[in-house]
Parts: C-alpha cells; sequence; structure tokens
C-alpha cells in the first residue's frame, strides 16, 4: 500500500495553496456584499428561505441580512484562513475555514459552480488530515524532529483521493454521446458566448481539431485517475497525474469564463505531489528557508503571546481515534455511495433517510459539469428600462444607445463568474423566483444614481440564440423574460 501513501509536504504546500484560493475567492465575493449577501441585494433572506433553502443547511450567514454583518463575517473568514495559510493551529483553523466556507456557500447557492463544491470538499476531510505539520507556525513551535519518512497513509488521505476521483471518472461517467461517441461536445461549448472567451473563437472553427479535443479531455477525465494507482513507479505515474491535471485546468482557464475553477482544481491536486518532486522542491527553496525561518520563528512566537498556542497535538485517545475512524470509513462509504446513485445506469439511489447527512456536512455532489450534454440555450441580457416621460433607457450601458444585436464579447458583460452563473440561473423557468427580485434591485440602485433620470417601469429580455450543429445559424429570439412596474 505504500503507493496510496502522501507526503506530508505536499499536503502542507497544497493547504497553502487552498488558503490563498479562499483568500482570492473572498476578495472577489466581497466585491459583491450587498447584492448578493443581504436583504438589500437580490437574494434576501425572504427569499433564500422560501425558495432556495434545504431545512438541513446551517449559516451563520442568515444571522443576519445586513450587508454590515455580512462584512463582519468575511473578516473572520479572512482571518481563519490566513491563519490555514501560516499553518497556525492548523486543524482547529481548517476546521473553521470549512464551516465559514460552508456557511457562505449556503447563503447563496445560485451562484456556486462546481469549483466551490470540490473546494468545500477537500476542506471537509483535509480537516483530518495532518497538513499543519509541514511547513507551518505549529511545526516551528513544536520543535519537534522531522522523521526521516515524510509519509502518511490515513482515511482521510484515502477520502481526499478519490475525492479526485469522483471529480474525473465521476464526470466522465456522468457524460454521453457528444462526450464518447460523435465528439461534437467541446463544438457545443465553445459556442456558448457566454463562457467562451474571443480567443476560444480561433478554435472553434477548426472542427475536426474540436473532435479530437473533446477525445482527448473525455477519455483523460475518465482514465487518469487510474494512473494513481499503479503499483510500479507510482511516484512518476503520480507526477504525471498532476501535470496531467495542471494542463488540463490551463487550457480550460484560458478559454472559457468559469471562474476559480481552473485555479481550485490546480490546488487540490498538489498534495498528490510524489516524495521525488518535493525533495527537489526543498533544495531549490532551501535559500529561501534560511531567510524565512527566522522572520516566521520570531512571527510564530509573536501569534502565540497575543493569542495563546499550546503544543498542537494530532492524535487522541485511542477510544475517540477509534470513533474517529469509523466516523471516517462511514462517510468514505457514504459519499461513494452519493456519486455512485448519481450515475443513470444506476437504479438503486441513496436511502432519503440519510440524504440530511450529505445536505447537513454539505458532502451532496455530482459532477454534472457539461453532461449529460451541453447545454444549447445560448444568448445574451439586454435590461431596458422606461422614464416616467416613456424614455428607453438601455440599463446594461447607459452610454450606448439600447441595441438588440449580438455584443462583440458577451463574457466582458460580466463582471465576474459570480455574475455569470447568476444570469444562468436566471434564465431557467423553475428559477421564475429570482427576476422580481433583481428588477427591483436594479431599479432602486439605477433611481439613486441618476436622479435625474429615474426609471418607472423596466423589462428583462434574453435574445436567446440556440446552438445547432455544423456551424448552422440560428435567427436570435427575443423573449421577455419579465416586466417590473412599481409606483
Amino acid at each position: 500500500m505504500k503507493y496510496l501513501s502522501f507526503d506530508l509536504r505536499a499536503l502542507a504546500l497544497m493547504r497553502i495553496c487552498i488558503a490563498i484560493v479562499i483568500i482570492i475567492d473572498l476578495s472577489i465575493r466581497i466585491t459583491d456584499l450587498e447584492l448578493f449577501y443581504s436583504n438589500s441585494g437580490v437574494v434576501p433572506l425572504s427569499m433564500l428561505f422560501e425558495y432556495a433553502w434545504n431545512k438541513y443547511y446551517f449559516s451563520f450567514h442568515t444571522l443576519s441580512g445586513l450587508w454590515q454583518v455580512e462584512f463582519i463575517l468575511f473578516m473572520v473568514a479572512y482571518f481563519f484562513a490566513f491563519m490555514m495559510l501560516i499553518g497556525y493551529r492548523t486543524k482547529l483553523f481548517t476546521f473553521l475555514s470549512w464551516l465559514m466556507l460552508l456557511s457562505l456557500h449556503n447563503r447563496n447557492g445560485l451562484i456556486l459552480q462546481g469549483g466551490d463544491d470540490l473546494l468545500r470538499l477537500v476542506l471537509f476531510w483535509a480537516i483530518f488530515i495532518p497538513w499543519g505539520a509541514r511547513y507551518s507556525c505549529d511545526k516551528i513551535l513544536s520543535r519537534q524532529q522531522e522523521p526521516e519518512n515524510p509519509q502518511i497513509l490515513t482515511i482521510a488521505t484515502i477520502a481526499y483521493l478519490l475525492q479526485i476521483i469522483y471529480l474525473y471518472t465521476g464526470s466522465a461517467l456522468l457524460k454521453e454521446k457528444e462526450w464518447n461517441t460523435d465528439f461534437s461536445a467541446l463544438y457545443y461549448t465553445y459556442s456558448i458566448d457566454q463562457i467562451a472567451y474571443p480567443v476560444t473563437k480561433w478554435l472553434y472553427y477548426y472542427p475536426e481539431l474540436l473532435k479530437k479535443m473533446t477525445f482527448v479531455a473525455y477519455y483523460f477525465e475518465l482514465l487518469v485517475p487510474v494512473l494513481l494507482f499503479i503499483p510500479f513507479r507510482h511516484s512518476l505515474f503520480r507526477l504525471i497525474v498532476v501535470l496531467l491535471v495542471v494542463c488540463f485546468h490551463l487550457v480550460n482557464g484560458v478559454t472559457l469564463l468559469i471562474g476559480l475553477f481552473p485555479i481550485i482544481g490546480i490546488a487540490t491536486i498538489i498534495g498528490i505531489l510524489p516524495s521525488f518532486v518535493m525533495d527537489r522542491f526543498d533544495k531549490i527553496t532551501e535559500p529561501l528557508k534560511l531567510y524565512s525561518r527566522k522572520f516566521f520563528s520570531v512571527f510564530s512566537r509573536f501569534i502565540a503571546r497575543f493569542i495563546g498556542w499550546k503544543k498542537p497535538v494530532y492524535t487522541f485517545k485511542p477510544i475517540f481515534q477509534n470513533v474517529q475512524n469509523a466516523l471516517l470509513i462511514f462517510l468514505v462509504f457514504f459519499v461513494f455511495d452519493w456519486n455512485f446513485s448519481n450515475l443513470a445506469f444506476v437504479n438503486s439511489k441513496l436511502s432519503e433517510d440519510l440524504r440530511f447527512i450529505g445536505y447537513g456536512l454539505r458532502l451532496d455532489q455530482s459532477w454534472g459539469m457539461f453532461a449529460p450534454g451541453v447545454f444549447k440555450d445560448d444568448g445574451w441580457y439586454i435590461m431596458e428600462g422606461f422614464t416616467e416621460k416613456g424614455d428607453s433607457i438601455n440599463m446594461l450601458a447607459f452610454d450606448k444607445k439600447l441595441s438588440f444585436e449580438k455584443p462583440a464579447s458577451i463574457t466582458a458583460m460580466f463582471k465576474n463568474d459570480r455574475w455569470r452563473k447568476y444570469s444562468e440561473n436566471y434564465l431557467f423557468d423553475h428559477n421564475e423566483f429570482m427576476r422580481g427580485y433583481l428588477c427591483s434591485y436594479c431599479k432602486r440602485i439605477w433611481n439613486e444614481q441618476y436622479i435625474d433620470q429615474k426609471i418607472e417601469r423596466l423589462r428583462v429580455i434574453y435574445m436567446k440564440e440556440l446552438t445547432l450543429p455544423d456551424y448552422k445559424y440560428s435567427v436570435p429570439a427575443m423573449n421577455v423574460l419579465w416586466e417590473y412596474y412599481e409606483k
């Protein structure tokens, strides 16, 4: 079983990367604090609890609808992530970071995507992984001699490994003929103007290349985890897996507007790096360590005095350790069954009596990215406002005349991927409840900003452009999603 072991240094490096990702994510989210997280935004608590809530969810962010309270919670999450980054009381702050991330995700699920699920799930399993044993303040303060063998194999590391497999192989198993038969998936994916960058169109008009890329993408997802279980030359194959995953996410990151998913995908695979790579990493960074060790030693002692520190304990009394292991084993099988139940050819589904565990801990998951087929209802939004005098205003671009022509770049219309994901959910009929709240918010903000051109009513229009096969042209159709009028 040695080939299933993990290097503590690689896990520690993953901890640092994940903490940085959380800080970046918070920094993006906080720019829309009122919009997405307060009662004065587009997702007030009344709407959340009525339409977009699960009774097993838990969230500190639902304790108040004031943006000021949300701001304080964001600052707390920043602090927890920073402490996890430097590895101070790592197990505690890993748990607290996961708890705040779960709370944040439950506050507004209308702007979440697969990367958020992956980040939250890996962070959960990391609570039970000693990823603070290296590259951390805990290590400096403990003054323990490093063991010669940095390898570790626990139930939690196996759970982490399986979670990576669910993301790739699990996603491939949910895909159908567009991916594994006619290989047209990337043609349809790159046709989605809401996520395809202008540079992506350079690839779009090479149909044979797109088919080959689809073939590679599908079998990469399906088969790349197999390399992790090859018992010979396992270190080399692990490195190959990491490099392939990094390349996969880099390609997706430069071609598609999918937010932090590529960065999260890269950060969460770093824990698989083999020992010979980490040995090389230590040698390369040794000069940096010599200078940083003194700084972090002083910094660690300052933090320890300021907050208080006791030697971190990574083991429990046997009875508690056994209970933890039993719970972890149960959760490993539970999550496996959850993912297995997502497959179309599986008739027996996870018992509804146990689903509260998945929803409560947010271990619920489905990796159906662009599966079973790719979304075909492409298009763009128009928001038209009408003043009291009856003048028509382009509310998405005040300095431009209202036009129904297709914009040069639809991705440029979104401030970030959170806005794009919100607009995607806004389109679906089962999310019709979202529409009035957005219009009410936009009307209020507009009238506060443009006092001389207050609007009386507005309408949200979606110019639907159905993606047809073989580069056939589809005439955009105007769909009025919502009309809002309020004196």
